[in-house]
């Protein structure tokens, strides 16, 4: 206890020498046997004995006592109770995933086996989600339309539910699962804010450009990560989009990656989830218990002890 015990307030320690020099005072001041005027002082010689030690030196110890208590509770020792988390809430990451009709190919290689993009979408997403149990993780999904599947939430299981439950559609609206990703983060404004969009888009076919939702969000600070897939042995898209992806993210202060495998995009999310741990909101503190009141009701009690007894047969005498 002693190695975790500390006084928030210090500067009172140096007062428990006063009580000290008071008794020091008081027992090397001079006494004065009680006196009174009576017809005969023989009737009164037993009383008039002083001893060393009587009832009023008791007295004085338990006023030094309650004293020394009451200073010790004034520079306010704690105890530590335990190591408590400040902040444990984490970054809101919302995910903007791709569900348009080329994420049913089945060329994307996970774990040795061919899927179609969207299954390795969904298992590598699945993983990103379970290693981040203090984020706050959202859904988007789009294809020609976007819709918010899961708001912002810890309660992961249930997010992993709704991510099992998306089908693929038509179309391509890129910008559009920006938008939906954007309106649900405003609300934590204070906080930071992440949108990791995942696609296989070679060309855009609907919902506002990307770059000019880019531009709107760089006074906001909300961070935008693009991973686009790509066909294994593909070197390039026929429609590139890497340059407006670039500018996208830049713009945001995000970054661009392109994949082609599982392994790939699972090295691109390690990449993000160091990224983003990095931007975390998460300390340790101590937490003390205040002593004050095991002192000072102790002391409080002694004087109280002290003036009623001093007022009883250990009364001091004029």
């Amino acid at each position: 206890m002693i190695a975790s015990l500390r006084w928030a307030s210090p500067w009172w320690l140096p007062a428990l020498l006063l009580p000290a020099l008071w008794m020091l005072w008081r027992l090397r001041r001079p006494r004065r046997p009680a006196a009174l005027a009576y017809t005969s002082a023989s009737l009164l010689s037993a009383a008039a004995q002083v001893r060393s030690g009587g009832p009023r030196r008791w007295l004085e110890v338990l006023w030094m006592i309650a004293l020394s208590l009451l200073v010790l509770a004034l520079a306010r020792p704690q105890t530590e109770t335990a190591e408590t988390r400040e902040d444990a809430r984490g970054i809101n990451i919302m995910l903007a995933l791709d569900f348009s009709g080329t994420m049913k190919t089945r060329d994307f290689f996970l774990d040795g086996r061919r899927v179609s993009r969207s299954e390795g979408l969904k298992r590598i997403s699945a993983e990103f989600i379970r290693g981040r149990p203090n984020d706050r993780i959202g859904l988007v999904s789009f294809d020609r339309d976007a819709w918010l599947s899961s708001p912002l939430t810890l309660d992961h299981d249930w997010l992993l539910e709704r991510l099992k439950l998306e089908t693929n559609g038509v179309g391509t609206a890129v910008g559009s699962g920006l938008l939906v990703s954007v309106e649900h983060l405003q609300q934590h404004s204070n906080e930071t804010r992440v949108v990791i969009l995942m696609t296989d888009a070679e060309n855009i076919s609907a919902g506002p450009a990307p770059t000019a939702i880019a531009e709107a969000l760089h006074p906001l600070g909300v961070r935008i990560h693009c991973i686009q897939i790509l066909s294994p042995g593909q070197p390039a898209p026929v429609s590139d989009l890497s340059e407006l992806f670039t500018r996208m993210t830049a713009r945001t202060g995000g970054e661009f990656f392109r994949v082609r495998s599982g392994t790939d995009l699972r090295a691109v999310y390690a990449a993000i989830d160091r990224l983003e741990k990095q931007k975390l909101t998460d300390r340790r503190e101590k937490a003390w218990r205040e002593l004050f009141p095991w002192l000072a009701v102790p002391a409080l009690g002694l004087l109280l002890t002290a003036e009623v007894l001093a007022y009883t047969r250990w009364r001091r005498l004029p």
